[in-house]
């Protein structure tokens, strides 16, 4: 028997693409763009496996094959929600991904996020690329400090609590969090944290708000909501 074949639809590290290759028939897009609803239902019927990221929406309509070939869906990414899950079941498809992986990269990447308009980093960017920074003033772009100051986090799992350790253990800010079940007292205790029970009561307290909660139509507007 030869290799099974795999399909990865978007362009992953060399390392891993070379790994691949050695190891199976694999097929790449070279192109490295999102591919269409029918692009997706060919590849089902020509591949054993195929390596989907969240630019493919693997729904029911793409899963409706009728006889595919491909048996494994592995995901590069944690969150799986663009494909399917009651069709992949009904094809007997093996559905993976890769949880854990991202929490501290998202969290660092929400703290500089926050430290940016903080900061005003972008604004000051954009000023000194279009040619119009004309020298230091003491009252220019300011800004504020995120040092003590209050952040609420709405969504306490993995991503939140790495947001609420850098927070508090490097810029010694106050952790409120809001979440849909209790929290341990310990995981609290870690991150310098208390809980609340609503975001009403959050709200006021905070001088930052993050949000690390599901996508989908439970949370449809929540951020405009907030602002209301």
């Amino acid at each position: 028997m030869g290799k099974p074949s795999v399909f990865v639809t978007r362009r992953w590290p060399n390392a891993v693409e070379s790994r691949l290759s050695e190891t199976y028939d694999t097929t790449f897009n070279r192109q490295d763009r999102a591919l269409t609803p029918t692009e997706l239902k060919e590849a089902l019927i020509k591949y054993d496996a195929i390596l989907p990221t969240v630019t493919d929406s693997l729904n029911a309509e793409v899963l409706d094959v009728a006889s595919p070939k491909t048996r494994f869906l592995g995901n590069f990414g944690v969150g799986y929600s663009h494909i399917c899950e009651e069709s992949a079941r009904a094809l007997g498809l093996t559905v993976t991904n890769t949880p854990g992986v991202l929490s501290e990269c998202t969290a660092d990447l929400t703290i500089m996020l926050m430290l940016m308009v903080a900061r005003r980093a972008g604004e000051g960017e954009r000023e000194l690329r279009s040619g119009k920074w004309s020298g230091w003033a003491p009252t220019h772009m300011v800004g504020t400090k995120v040092s003590g100051k209050r952040l609420g986090i709405i969504g306490f799992g993995r991503i939140g609590q790495e947001v609420a350790r850098r927070a508090h253990h490097g810029f010694g800010m106050n952790v409120v969090v809001y979440n849909r079940s209790a929290i341990s007292s310990k995981a609290l205790a870690e991150c310098g944290a208390r809980q609340v029970d609503t975001l009403d009561e959050l709200i006021p307290q905070c001088d930052f708000l993050s949000l690390h909660c599901p996508g989908g139509s439970s949370n449809r507007q929540l951020a405009s909501a907030l602002v209301v």
